[in-house]
């Protein structure tokens, strides 16, 4: 007896007539294209699956390239001499400075763990503190606030 094993599946058979009789009731296609069909949708999936990927690579650069919602507001507070006195590892810093969103970029930030000094000179004790106008403001300031303080329109 010899064993006969399908191309598609790999199960093994006894005879001839086992395997058509699986091939015809599993795998119902012609005989000669029904590989070429297989390989056919394997390529069209993974074209499908690439078109995606980049359409979505795509869409994420355009928004990583659109202003940030508040980025004249951000500008014209450092065109002010506005500075924000804080840390990275502060949770109230980091508030602060996420309410910009990516305008956050604009703002003169003073990580108060690279400058001690500094920080230690302009009394600052709590963080975020800002500093505006030669006055200092500790603490997570709304953006009205802000606005109210510097002048600048949000």
């Amino acid at each position: 007896m010899k064993d006969l094993e399908c191309r598609i599946c790999n199960q093994k058979f006894g005879s001839e007539e086992s395997l058509r009789q699986h091939n015809d009731s599993k795998h119902p296609q012609d005989k000669e294209t029904g590989f070429k069909t297989k390989k056919i949708k394997s390529y069209l999936i993974m074209l499908l699956l690439l078109v995606a990927i980049i359409i979505f690579s795509y869409t994420f650069y355009l928004r990583s390239q659109m202003p940030g919602q508040y980025d004249e507001f951000a500008k014209c507070m450092t065109e002010k001499g506005a500075v924000i006195y804080g840390n990275d590892f502060c949770s109230y810093t980091n508030k602060q400075k996420n309410l910009f969103g990516k305008s956050k970029e604009y703002l003169n930030y003073v990580k108060c763990a690279e400058n001690k000094e500094l920080c230690d000179a302009k009394g600052v004790k709590v963080t975020p503190t800002w500093e505006i106008n030669g006055k200092m403001y500790p603490q997570v300031q709304s953006f009205e606030r802000l606005s109210e303080i510097t002048g600048c329109k949000v």
